[in-house]
């Protein structure tokens, strides 16, 4: 008997050549990761389904592997980095409980690789206290340290944090772009 893989997941992109209809982002990702110049906190804002949480699972695979290969280490381009990655979904973990969890997390270094990232999905429904409670790890972050946070509604999200984050702004994808991709997938 087949394996049934629900086609959201079968069909995820894996890299960022795979996303559609975000190429400006995802160069600017691509670009920044290769200059080493990527923020260490950033926020992803857009509608719902245009890929703003897998580009964020994408960016933190793809942060570690190149530091390996910048460094020359024997550590294969499709290894799992997945034990520097950090998911929140703050749609249900919004206390200042939770993000004091995160924070505690944040102190320790990685032991493999160069960063651990942070991805908090949903960041807009955090409560006040959870947002302050956040502020000085955003504002102070340890250098092995990568804030992602994702959000369908910017506007909720208090100056002081969007301050400090570099904004990446995705698009709702056109049909064009959706119908050339399923031809691919079809």
């Amino acid at each position: 008997m087949e394996h049934f893989i629900v086609s959201a997941r079968k069909y995820r992109p894996a890299t960022f050549k795979d996303v559609v209809g975000q190429q400006a982002i995802t160069n600017t990702l691509e670009n920044a990761i290769a200059n080493n110049h990527l923020a260490q906190a950033l926020l992803f804002t857009g509608p719902r389904g245009v890929g703003k949480t897998t580009c964020a699972r994408i960016l933190a695979k793809k942060i570690n592997q190149q530091a390996d290969t910048d460094d020359s280490s024997a550590i294969a381009e499709d290894e799992d980095y997945a034990f520097n990655i950090f998911e929140l979904d703050a749609a249900s973990n919004n206390s200042v409980d939770d993000i004091r969890n995160l924070i505690d997390q944040v102190r320790i270094p990685p032991q493999v690789g160069h960063y651990k990232v942070y991805i908090i999905d949903e960041v807009h429904m955090l409560s006040q206290a959870a947002f302050n409670a956040f502020l000085k790890t955003l504002e102070e972050p340890p250098k092995h340290a990568i804030f992602i946070l994702a959000t369908t509604e910017k506007h909720k999200i208090i100056p002081t944090i969007l301050s400090r984050c570099q904004v990446h702004e995705f698009k709702k994808i056109y049909w064009r772009e959706i119908s050339r991709h399923l031809d691919v997938v079809a």
